[in-house]
């Protein structure tokens, strides 16, 4: 069932990819989409399975306290004050996450972590390490996403550039268990990633 789920889950996202990709100008030729979306239906196949094995781990951990959470958003984000942070939000959807904001109202950097151990935070985890797992990108009204790596880490990133206004954003795994996002308002990516070096993952176990 889990991995029908995820299959179904996956291939309405490529839909949606590729929907957006028709917006965006392209000298490729409809035969290079089509070769592109079959190696992303096979990646999507191959690791459906790992990706089980990982959900049905992930189920048998316990999620980290809001306390544990806490360590990994300090009070200065490389030189930005953290304004807010909110702590246990999805504890009635039987996960444990933490959100907090740096900055202020004109230029910020938000953090939102999800822990994918438990049964609902597994589902997530796992359909997002799918997602990863495929090579995508596209190009349209100014936004630009793409599959990348970061760090060593696979991650998703956009960069949006729409007149003088900017933000990017980032979303990878960490450790096969956490799902880590971060949006920068007035950011470019690159500047966005130097805020990714300074969380404190490594107080995550």
């Amino acid at each position: 069932m889990l991995r029908k789920t995820m299959m179904a889950g996956l291939a309405l996202l490529m839909l949606s990819c590729g929907n957006a990709k028709k917006e965006e100008k392209s000298d490729q030729s409809s035969g290079g989409g089509i070769v592109e979306g079959v190696s992303n239906l096979n990646k999507m196949a191959k690791s459906a399975d790992k990706m089980k094995d990982l959900s049905e781990a992930l189920k048998k951990l316990t999620p980290l306290t809001n306390d544990e959470l806490k360590a990994v958003i300090p009070e200065t984000l490389n030189g930005l004050k953290r304004k807010s942070f909110s702590a246990g939000g999805y504890g009635m959807a039987g996960m444990s996450a933490i959100q907090a904001e740096y900055g202020d109202d004109n230029k910020n950097v938000k953090i939102s972590i999800l822990d994918g151990a438990g049964e609902t935070g597994s589902a997530v985890v796992s359909l997002m390490a799918m997602t990863l797992s495929m090579d995508a990108e596209s190009e349209s009204n100014g936004t630009k996403s793409k599959t990348t790596e970061i760090n060593g880490l696979r991650a998703i990133t956009e960069d949006t550039k729409s007149g003088e206004s900017i933000s990017s954003s980032i979303k990878y795994l960490y450790k096969d268990r956490y799902s880590i996002g971060l949006d920068g308002q007035g950011y470019s990516l690159s500047e966005l990633e130097t805020y990714m070096k300074a969380l404190h993952t490594s107080a995550l176990k």
